[in-house]
């Protein structure tokens, strides 16, 4: 397994791919299709699945192009019923930023473990930052966080649809996982689990 990160869109969304023999999955592709293509294509790939952490407009930019390229695309099933409902253009109190309009193949609520190209993903819902918010555990090693936890963060709360109390009920499932693990986040530099219970400052939030 091979796992590649891209810096994409105006935010600087960490777009992420994971390529096992030729197939690929990537996690918000949030903007740059054509970029995110030539790399796969650099590394002989093509994107068989896309997994979405969260339904903001800086992580699901391109997933309707991958979607036409044949992708099949997991999301929440609650974010995707924001999305739905705004006509792909959620009001985040960020101006209006729409997207184009995907189909969903399959709809997450969180419990389910994914088995995809030959690993498996548990799935993990963790709202706060966005009412459908998923983490995805890759082989029981590496979150992907999405925009839930950071490298000493957390995902905004001031947001339509954001909920501080629930981001800190979503982290104490995330510290909660048994030893450490890679943590691979939305955006920002890549941190593990060990060190975001030692020094996030909203680790002291954390119920334990």
């Amino acid at each position: 397994m091979e796992l590649t990160r891209i810096v994409t869109g105006g935010l600087f969304t960490n777009t992420y791919l994971i390529i096992e023999d030729g197939r690929a999955v990537v996690i918000d592709p949030g903007a740059d299709f054509e970029r995110i293509q030539s790399r796969l294509a650099e590394k002989h790939a093509h994107a068989e699945y896309v997994l979405i952490t969260h339904g903001h407009f800086d992580h699901v930019g391109a997933v309707a192009a991958f979607s036409k390229a044949g992708a099949k695309v997991y999301i929440s099933e609650t974010d995707y019923s924001i999305l739905k409902n705004s006509d792909f253009d959620v009001d985040l109190g960020l101006g209006q930023i729409a997207v184009e309009p995907f189909a969903a193949d399959v709809l997450l609520n969180g419990g389910e473990t994914l088995d995809i190209l030959g690993h498996k993903f548990e799935v993990v819902s963790t709202p706060g930052h966005s009412s459908g918010g998923l983490c995805y555990v890759l082989d029981g090693k590496t979150i992907f966080t999405g925009d839930t936890l950071f490298n000493a963060t957390v995902g905004r709360t001031d947001l339509r649809y954001a909920d501080f109390d629930e981001l800190m009920s979503s982290l104490d499932k995330l510290f909660a996982l048994d030893g450490d693990h890679d943590v691979l986040p939305g955006h920002g530099n890549l941190t593990s689990l060990d060190f975001e219970r030692k020094h996030n400052p909203y680790a002291r939030n954390i119920r334990h």
